[in-house]
């Protein structure tokens, strides 16, 4: 069974693009922050960027020399003054995580045991991981920025894996699951993880379904906290909104299918001054039609409104 035709692969148009990555060499972007000054940083399999969100100009670049032979889902998140930026090659089965400075100077380098899926950091510094799966036991980890030395147990599932990481709070998770072996029918939920003071997490809420009915989800890539709600972005293109405690409220925006790869809200400051409405800096990968109308494989970051519409009715609306 395969997926029906996109009816807005059309709309992509080079003048959305806030930042056209194909030509830095950072292709295949996953995952996308933004520094204390508003810059904007880029984790891709070309490497790790730094962009002036205004002048669109290349502040910092770590390039990799062979991309196609880096592995997915590579991450950066700014946390007090620091980038952390993980990679890996798929051939190692190991992943390589970097602290750096906002000038891009390498403070420390520790090598994790197996290839990341996700990841994120609570404002107290703790990072929590999830991998990709080598057996029926997912298991997410946890270490400390302060001393990133060693990884421990936080939760473990068997037959399912932990794959998108969201940060409801210092002391909740919000985490996807995928039953295994993972295809497009896999079953799929949500789950709210306590991690409690004494050390022993535990899940509070199961919730969800595979789906792209309202309320389910397909494979999320993205979990965001925004204000008073969390913002989930599947692979079928959908901006989902939901409470913090698991009940779905809205779809507050949705592009074209299997295109977004990850997204961070726009701070309030804005990209261009245009942060007061809800927008989602995200980074993306497709195969676009070029201004000669030829078709293309391209990478580049767009400005996504969450206003509630579809890039269908957007084009309905300028036909």
């Amino acid at each position: 069974m395969t997926e029906a035709p996109s009816d807005t692969c059309d709309y992509q148009r080079f003048a959305e693009m806030l930042v056209h990555l194909t030509p830095q060499g950072a292709s295949v972007p996953y995952t996308v922050c933004y520094d204390k000054n508003g810059h904007i940083w880029v984790a891709s399999k070309g490497g790790l960027f730094k962009f002036d969100a205004k002048t669109k100009r290349v502040l910092y670049k770590r390039k990799n020399p062979f991309p196609k032979t880096m592995a997915a889902f590579c991450q950066v998140i700014y946390h007090d003054d620091t980038i952390i930026y993980t990679m890996a090659e798929c051939k190692d089965r190991q992943t390589a995580m970097f602290f750096l400075g906002l000038d891009g100077e390498e403070k420390h380098m520790s090598i994790i045991d197996g290839l990341l899926l996700s990841m994120v950091v609570n404002s107290r510094g703790d990072i929590y991981i999830a991998k990709q799966p080598t057996s029926e036991k997912s298991t997410i980890y946890t270490t400390s920025m302060d001393a990133p030395l060693g990884w421990d147990e936080v939760i473990s599932i068997t037959g399912q894996f932990y794959d998108t990481l969201g940060l409801v709070d210092e002391d909740t998770l919000l985490v996807s699951t995928v039953q295994l072996p993972k295809n497009m029918f896999s079953k799929q939920s949500l789950r709210l993880i306590s991690l409690a003071e004494d050390g022993e997490a535990r899940e509070t809420k199961v919730f969800s379904e595979a789906g792209k009915e309202p309320g389910q989800i397909f494979f999320p890539r993205s979990i965001q906290r925004h204000k008073e709600h969390m913002i989930i972005m599947d692979k079928s293109g959908r901006f989902l909104r939901f409470t913090p405690e698991g009940e779905y409220v809205d779809t507050v925006c949705e592009i074209d299918a299997y295109l977004a790869n990850g997204f961070t809200m726009i701070p309030s400051e804005g990209v261009e001054g245009e942060g007061k409405r809800m927008q989602a800096l995200t980074a993306m990968s497709g195969i676009v039609r070029d201004p000669s109308n030829m078709a293309i494989c391209d990478d580049w970051l767009e400005v996504v409104p969450l206003d509630g519409k579809s890039w269908k009715e957007k084009k309905q609306e300028t036909a």
